[in-house]
């Protein structure tokens, strides 16, 4: 009988290898298990909101305050004849305008001084509207139909506007910062006329007696 055991043996180790062989490539091809406990990672493709930048708003500048009290005096060119003379008298909130040609035409305005905007009116539709930029004056004045841009300057006293009543007629005057008077008598009637001269006195003949003008403020009442 021949021997098995040789070839028992040999056969024993074959099939220990072939099990080992299956183990290990089982081992190999199994999913790695998470680790407890460990957050998961996610990456974010999105792009980031872009940033605005939102930049300060500046305050609007304050508007020119008047003086508490000043004069402003200039004159307004024609096509044809005397150019228009212009006084504004601020006092305060309030302020006063006269504008004449020294001959007939003549109008008074009053009305409010307030964050450096004049707004004044006046008889037949008369109206001026004004803004201070902290040196002059400037705007519209309107007589009735007619209207036109005017610039007028600061003067010191005694340059300014003047007037003198009496008997129901009035005589009015404006001094400009050289010295030049321009004036209109309005009589009892309406009719107007050239005013009598003014000295640099501020007095006047008038109707032969001699009277001292009254200057005007912006506070005053007139017209």
């Amino acid at each position: 009988m021949k021997r098995l055991g040789p070839w028992i043996t040999l056969a024993a180790v074959a099939v220990l290898g072939i099990v080992l062989l299956v183990v290990n490539m089982s081992k190999e091809t199994e999913p790695t298990a998470a680790k407890p406990n460990t957050p998961a990672v996610v990456t974010s493709t999105a792009a980031a909101p872009p940033t605005t930048t939102v930049a300060p708003t500046s305050a609007a500048p304050a508007p020119v305050q008047f003086p508490p009290k000043a004069d402003y005096v200039g004159n307004i060119p024609l096509a044809t004849g005397a150019p228009i003379t212009l006084s504004i008298t601020v006092q305060g909130d309030k302020a006063i305008a006269y504008a004449c040609d020294g001959k007939s035409v003549e109008s008074w305005l009053q009305g409010s001084a307030a964050a450096g905007a004049l707004q004044l009116t006046g008889k037949n539709d008369a109206k001026l509207d004004g803004r201070y930029d902290g040196k002059v004056v400037t705007g519209t004045l309107w007589l009735g139909p007619k209207k036109w841009e005017f610039t007028t300057a600061p003067v010191q006293s005694p340059a300014g506007l003047y007037v003198y009543t009496e008997g129901g007629a009035r005589q009015s005057w404006i001094v400009d910062a050289n010295g030049n008077v321009t004036g209109v008598q309005r009589a009892a009637d309406g009719a107007t006329s050239p005013a009598p001269g003014l000295t640099p006195d501020a007095t006047a003949i008038v109707n032969g007696k001699k009277i001292t003008a009254n200057k005007v403020s912006g506070g005053d009442s007139v017209g």
